[in-house]
């Protein structure tokens, strides 16, 4: 057996080594140097980490692979990178994962990860404060997608208490807005719903839900014979970051006795905004909210909060029987596993509490307003633009836009981006037309990076136009 890969001596060594690569890549990024991007393929990039030799062999130089690993990355640090709803991590969660990755403490039973579990609870109780609830319960999950699925689970142990042993029974469906993330689908699938029980609620013109459509499918459900197990709203959706209007759908929930819960993985953040508080009034009438911090937070992925408004909600959503972990007749204190889907778990909230220590509350209200303000600058910069169409102003910091009204072309232009790699954008498709995706991420992009993006897809769509 090596013994020297457990030796302080080895970590040190190699420590050093690519703490100077990693500074070194935060430089250079920093000041746009290099390709955002580099798509090669697969096999090329196993090529060049000597994969299969290595696998075979051993004797690898860490610092060399590392090089090589973060020259195939998405440079999420390079103000050009304006891609996905991933954060450009601050360096003190960067922290957080080397310290998780030495300690490695699991967290189901609290013996097992006591420091872990004590930082989940105050990250947990400092975000209920944010939304007012003095009583409420959460746990962390490995993404907003788990805790979607852990939300509606908790939707379903309220209204079919049975369901854990007996299954669901027919005639549930989930009311969702019309372009609500995949993982609700999913999460209906995998409840025993079925995802063609997911009824989708039709969007205005914002893409905002329609209310007085949700009352008339609600409505005819009811009619149907049909027991509404959910309705979902967005605080953030994916294709351009809109906000429900939540109060009229909290009020309306309230009345009819409805479980509400809000996707609010992306912008939920605007919670600690002065500024931007009011995008989200009525979030509070919810019954439960994701809320991701490896999007707005600055934090390296994953980690997300499933928080909900009564105290007592998580601790009848799971039934376990696990005599390895949970002693007979021994009442459980702190034990997390009794209230998530998820046994072993990484000590996630480190990362949002070394943030937090770092540039406080206010900090990260700052970071907040600063990518909200920037989306909106950029948006005045291509709306103002001859031949360039926004799809509206952006509710929070996510941009669509197009250059000219063809479909295809923004696809053609966008795959071109990609390939020259000196800018990294994405899509959406919104009834039936593509459109050119922006997430400002990052909060040293400046109104240049847009101006030159502008002016690359101008030159891109005259060029494919003309061939």
């Amino acid at each position: 057996m090596n013994d020297r890969v457990y030796d302080a001596g080895f970590f040190r060594e190699n420590a050093d080594r690519i703490r100077d690569l990693i500074a070194d890549e935060l430089e250079r990024t920093r000041n746009r140097e290099g390709k955002v991007l580099v798509q090669k393929p697969i096999d090329e990039i196993l090529r060049e980490l000597d994969f299969d030799r290595l696998v075979a062999e051993g004797k690898g130089d860490l610092a060399a692979l590392a090089r090589v690993y973060l020259a195939n990355c998405n440079r999420l640090r390079h103000p050009r990178y304006l891609g996905h709803q991933v954060a450009i991590p601050m360096i003190p969660s960067m922290f957080a994962d080397l310290l998780n990755g030495m300690a490695n403490n699991g967290m189901a039973v609290y013996e097992m990860g006591p420091a872990g579990s004590a930082v989940e609870k105050g990250v947990i109780r400092w975000m209920l404060r944010k939304l007012g609830w003095s009583e409420g319960d959460g746990i962390l999950t490995h993404g907003g997608s788990l805790g979607n699925l852990s939300a509606l689970l908790a939707a379903r142990a309220r209204i079919y208490p049975e369901s854990w042993n007996d299954g669901m029974p027919a005639g549930a469906v989930i009311l969702a807005s019309d372009i609500a993330h995949y993982s609700v689908e999913r999460a209906a699938a995998i409840l025993g719903l079925g995802r063609g029980n997911v009824v989708k609620v039709p969007v205005d013109g914002a893409l905002r839900i329609h209310v007085e459509s949700l009352r008339r499918i609600f409505a005819e459900q009811v009619e149907a014979g049909r027991e509404v197990l959910a309705v979902v709203a967005n605080a953030g959706a994916t294709a351009n970051g809109a906000i429900d209007p939540l109060r009229e759908i909290g009020d309306f929930c309230w009345n009819e006795g409805l479980w509400l819960h809000v996707d609010g993985a992306h912008a939920a953040a605007a919670l600690l905004s002065p500024k931007h508080r009011p995008l989200l009034d009525g979030i509070e009438l919810a019954d439960s909210i994701t809320w991701d911090t490896h999007k707005l937070l600055a934090t390296s992925a994953l980690a997300c909060a499933t928080l909900f408004r009564d105290k007592g909600t998580l601790e009848g959503t799971y039934e376990q029987h696990a005599p390895y972990l949970y002693s007979e007749g021994e009442k459980p204190g702190e034990d997390l596993s009794l209230k998530t889907f998820e046994c072993t778990k990484a000590p996630i909230g480190l990362k949002l509490f070394f943030n937090l220590a770092v540039v406080g509350e206010a900090g990260l209200a700052e970071h907040v307003d600063r990518l909200f303000d920037q989306t909106r600058r950029f948006y005045g910069l291509i709306a103002a633009r001859p031949g360039f169409e926004c799809f509206g102003p952006p509710q929070s910091n996510i941009l669509l836009f197009r250059c000219g009204s063809d479909s295809a072309l923004q696809d053609r232009i966008r795959r071109k981006l990609v390939l020259d790699g000196d800018f990294y954008i994405t899509r959406a498709t919104v009834r039936r037309d593509s459109w050119l995706r922006l997430v400002i991420q990052n909060p040293f992009t400046e109104d240049s990076d847009i101006v030159a993006l502008a002016d690359r897809v101008e030159q891109l769509a005259k060029e494919l136009l003309s061939t």
